[in-house]
């Protein structure tokens, strides 16, 4: 059957199943045998369903595959249909064509145009310009940071995200406020006012090493284009929070939450028995508390812990089996939002057993973002694995991706932050 008949079989059982189910509608019972026709009708609508969508997926196939058509008024036209977008596809067609190219910006254009069938990327590709390397256009850079922002705590959170225009942003902000009295009749009073600094973001260089195997390079689809995008993003996103949450501004990296809070004096450490539902609950409502006292905003409140901390509360019950916090399984704890990442060590202390919890109003950080990246080719290039051992591209068979970016983190107000210590739990 061509997939025109096919199309009106399963018209024609639809319009008798409707017609059955008008004459249940109408009050009326239907009969032993009308029961078995209308079972027999859905099981020949399925089959046609499923007839029609071979057939669909082999002619599909067939205008991929097809061979250049001579035409006698033209050139030979060759028929291929564009490739399916999804989020972050641009980026790793991108990047999958710059390997494929071997760094060659000339091949990969050919490669996104002729491999892949997007034009767009090969247009991109043709205007790319760098230092080195291919200059990601940004607005595919901003589908990067759209993928970021679930997979890394500080952004899922709520953070800000803001341009960093040649490199630098200043953010004034209140670091005392204004006060207010009362006075008597004649009596003079001094004016009080409110003091400023300023939030100061100047663009980290962010690398990230993605290795690929040569065996893939070349070969174009979708499951090739999800490897590539998963591990840039992946590498990117873990880097990051780790950056966010617990780098110290030295050694040209950003100043995160944990620096932040130890500089300001925002952190209480715990002092009970892990042991003690009681005291466990008692101590989160005082890292909340911190911020009432302080006279936060809390707008965008939010929970970063380890996966340990985060099994440990979710698994808290009480005297009658009951959850302490039954609303972790929709991500809340004590009406605010939860996350976990293995950036926040479980190491720490004397016993090497202790961890942090970081609450925060995550409306007062500000992420400053470049908006540009670049992806650097090489298949000599040695890497730092995730254990830094030095590992050699050639002798792996490899190709190494090398995507370069530009980030920093601040605080707006300190009042929005406390940080958790000395948790063993």
């Amino acid at each position: 059957m061509t997939i025109q008949q096919l199309i009106e079989a399963m018209n024609n059982r639809a319009q008798q199943v409707q017609a059955l189910a008008a004459v249940e509608a109408k009050g009326e019972e239907l009969t032993a045998e009308q029961h078995e026709q209308f079972k027999t009708l859905q099981v020949e609508h399925a089959q046609f369903g499923e007839k029609l969508s071979r057939a669909r997926a082999a002619e599909q196939l067939v205008i991929e595959e097809a061979t250049p058509v001579v035409s006698k008024s033209g050139p030979a036209i060759h028929v291929k249909s564009a490739p399916e977008d999804y989020k972050g596809s641009k980026v790793a067609r991108f990047a999958m064509s710059v390997a494929a190219g071997k760094g060659d910006l000339n091949l990969a254009k050919k490669f996104a145009e002729n491999e892949i069938g997007d034009k767009t990327v090969a247009m991109a590709i043709s205007t790319a310009e760098g230092s080195g390397g291919a200059l990601v256009p940004e607005n595919y850079g901003q589908e990067v940071i759209e993928m970021l922002r679930p997979r890394t705590i500080v952004r899922d959170l709520g953070a800000n995200v803001a341009p960093l225009v040649n490199g630098n942003l200043t953010i004034p902000r209140h670091s005392g406020g204004a006060t207010s009295g009362y006075k008597g009749e004649n009596e003079a009073r001094n004016a009080e006012g409110g003091s400023t600094d300023d939030v100061k973001l100047a663009a980290k260089t962010q690398m990230t090493i993605v290795p690929m195997s040569n065996e893939l390079i070349g070969y174009a689809g979708y499951a090739v284009e999800q490897l590539f995008l998963n591990d840039m993003i992946a590498a990117m996103a873990n880097r990051q929070d780790k950056a966010f949450l617990r780098d110290d501004g030295t050694n040209n990296t950003p100043k995160g939450l944990r620096k932040t809070a130890l500089d300001g004096g925002r952190v209480v450490p715990f002092a009970g028995d892990k042991t003690d539902p009681k005291a466990i609950d008692a101590y989160l409502d005082l890292l909340i508390l911190t911020l009432m006292n302080s006279d936060s905003s809390m707008i965008k409140c939010g929970w970063g812990m380890s996966p340990r901390t985060f099994m440990f509360l979710q698994g808290i019950r009480d005297g009658n089996g009951h959850k302490y916090y039954p609303e972790m399984a929709q991500g809340m704890l004590k009406g605010y939002k939860i996350r976990h990442t293995t950036n926040v060590p479980v190491n720490l202390g004397v016993g090497s057993n202790e961890t942090e919890i970081y609450f925060a109003d995550f409306n007062d950080v500000i992420i400053g973002e470049t908006g540009s990246l670049t992806i650097d080719f090489s298949r000599e290039a040695t890497y730092n694995d995730a254990d830094g051992n030095l590992v050699s591209a050639y002798s792996r068979n490899q190709s190494v991706l090398r995507v370069v970016g530009g980030n920093d983190v601040g605080f707006r107000h300190l009042e929005g932050l406390v940080l958790g210590s000395a948790v063993n739990f």
